[in-house]
């Protein structure tokens, strides 16, 4: 029980805690929620699809973001890398922020149509209005009402974003209080959005970027790109609508609260943050999730340059990396097995460690001349592989910090008496934002300072040493950095013994939590 004993000896820090409680209670009232009336049986198959469809649109959002938006502004139409990134940094930073507000407001929100369905239903149009506007920029009226017009419209389609997509994100929560009924609408809601973004990733790459004698990779052709906006924008508006008025019906089913509820408050929130980060593992985590995310940004400002530039791949053989969804499928099936024997914290640490490894191996292999040249067929087959492997390991990840965090919330009952799931969630939520922001800033400057990667450039074009500097920059440095929060995590006390002592001291040790379905829990 040495665990357990630690928290006796933290009393000292018990005063300042108590204190924090104290003032939470202050500022907040009892909040009751009520059902119109019971579900008569299982949650329809249908409403489960319906609620899926809505992750179809936030994965053209992060598609078009993710792999165009960048590539599109500084290299087809000419602006700094830099600045286009500094623009992408900051309405991150401004979605981060608006998370949680929206939280709050659609918990507390009252109406005939319920908590969630008028936010979504508001949010619907202008979220693909906006995202489909990006990509027809002024050109004609120089590289600052550009710049403007690019900010306006990204910090727009990631507040309309974050109108639909937090109310819809929560309501998947309230059509069951089953456990397992729970876990099936969330599959329907991965399976849905997995096949249709599979379908959207080959259409976009197969006919709206072929390629062609005059750009031989299909995605640096800028005829092309008002019709992605089009058709993204469209099927984002169709796929939200959808999703908001076919589960409407729900509504009498969902909770609503009964009397007057608690106005959001930012004191409020950073007192319980502050509370959270009293957590010595959680703080580590914390930490851990802020590295990560700021590498993941950098890397992620590579990507596309890296695939295009360095290992020269036109938009016919850029589809193939849809196979990587193959690695997910695999962690889903793997995890289980994994968990039986090994701690939750050690396959994070080992799984994070084989990923920084594979991803300076794939770089250093090119360096050392053992991969084959550009453009034939077996450094397609190793690329797609690597990834299979690259989505398998941090699927993996995913999914062990998300059940470290149901444990670490058991360690924060015991230390504060509170559970608080939401406010540790919003706090992961809010560092992987507002990280991947910063590391998307620097990967901008990165590419206009260091690498000096020219504008404009055209497939095939750039020159050796600066390929090198970005091949070093993206597989080699960027990779290293991940030593860093691979140390933190050998800091972190979160052991499956560790946790029976938690649990047992909570007065839950009938439940067996040693057992590893119960620590799963």
């Amino acid at each position: 029980m040495d665990g357990v004993a630690s928290v006796g000896r933290n009393c000292g820090t018990m005063h300042s805690i108590k204190a924090v409680l104290e003032q939470l209670g202050k500022s907040g009232l009892e909040v009751e929620y009520t059902r119109e009336r019971a579900r008569p049986g299982k949650v329809p198959v249908l409403t489960k699809v319906y609620q899926g469809f809505g992750g179809l649109a936030n994965s053209h959002k992060d598609f078009a973001f993710g792999t165009f938006l960048l590539l599109y502004y500084s290299q087809i139409q000419g602006l700094p890398a830099s600045w286009v990134s500094a623009v992408i940094a900051v309405s991150l930073v401004i979605d981060a922020v608006s998370d949680p507000v929206i939280g709050s407001v659609s918990d507390n929100f009252k109406s005939r149509w319920g908590r969630r369905h008028p936010f979504m239903i508001f949010a619907a149009v202008p979220f693909g209005l906006c995202l489909g506007a990006l990509f027809f920029p002024p050109t004609e009226m120089g590289d600052g009402i550009m710049l403007a017009w690019l900010a306006f419209f990204t910090i727009a389609t990631r507040l309309a974003y974050t109108f639909y997509f937090v109310p819809w994100n929560a309501v998947a929560a309230e059509f069951s209080e089953d456990y397992v009924e729970r876990t099936s609408i969330i599959t329907y809601r991965y399976l849905v959005g997995w096949i249709g973004g599979v379908i959207f990733f080959i259409f976009t790459f197969q006919v709206l970027f072929p390629n062609t004698e005059e750009f031989p990779a299909g995605q640096l052709n800028p005829m092309h790109y008002p019709t992605f906006g089009l058709i993204a924008g469209g099927l984002i508006i169709a796929w939200s609508l959808l999703s908001a008025l076919g589960t409407l019906r729900e509504v009498p089913y969902l909770l609503q609260p009964v009397k007057e509820t608690p106005t959001f408050s930012f004191k409020r929130s950073i007192s319980e943050v502050l509370l959270a980060l009293r957590s010595r593992n959680f703080r580590l985590l914390f930490v851990i999730f802020l590295m990560f995310s700021g590498l993941a940004g950098v890397g992620g400002v590579f990507d596309i340059y890296m695939n295009t530039y360095f290992w020269g791949l036109t938009s016919t053989e850029l589809q193939y990396f849809v196979l990587s969804g193959f690695g997910a499928l695999a962690s889903f099936a793997s995890v289980p097995f994994l968990q039986k024997t090994v701690d939750k914290h050690t396959l994070l640490l080992t799984f994070l460690s084989a990923f920084m490894t594979l991803a300076i191996l794939k770089v250093c292999l090119r360096f050392w001349g053992i991969l084959p040249e550009n453009g034939e067929t077996m450094l397609l087959v190793f690329l797609v592989c690597h990834g299979i492997v690259m989505t398998y390991l941090l699927t993996t990840c995913g999914i062990m910090v998300g059940s470290l965090i149901a444990d670490l919330v058991d360690e924060q009952e015991l230390e504060t008496g509170l559970r608080q799931e939401g406010v540790f969630a919003s706090a992961i939520s809010f560092a992987s934002k507002a990280t991947s922001s910063v590391g998307i800033l620097i990967g901008g400057i990165l590419l206009d300072t260091v690498i000096a990667f020219p504008r404009q450039a055209e497939f095939g074009s750039v020159d050796d040493d600066t390929l090198f500097l970005l091949a070093l920059n993206d597989g080699v440095i960027i990779p290293a950095l991940f030593f860093i929060p691979i140390f933190l995590i050998t800091r972190m006390n979160v052991s499956r013994a560790r946790l029976a002592e938690i649990q047992a001291a909570l007065g839950r040790g009938d439940n067996d939590s040693s057992k590893p379905d119960a620590v799963t829990q």
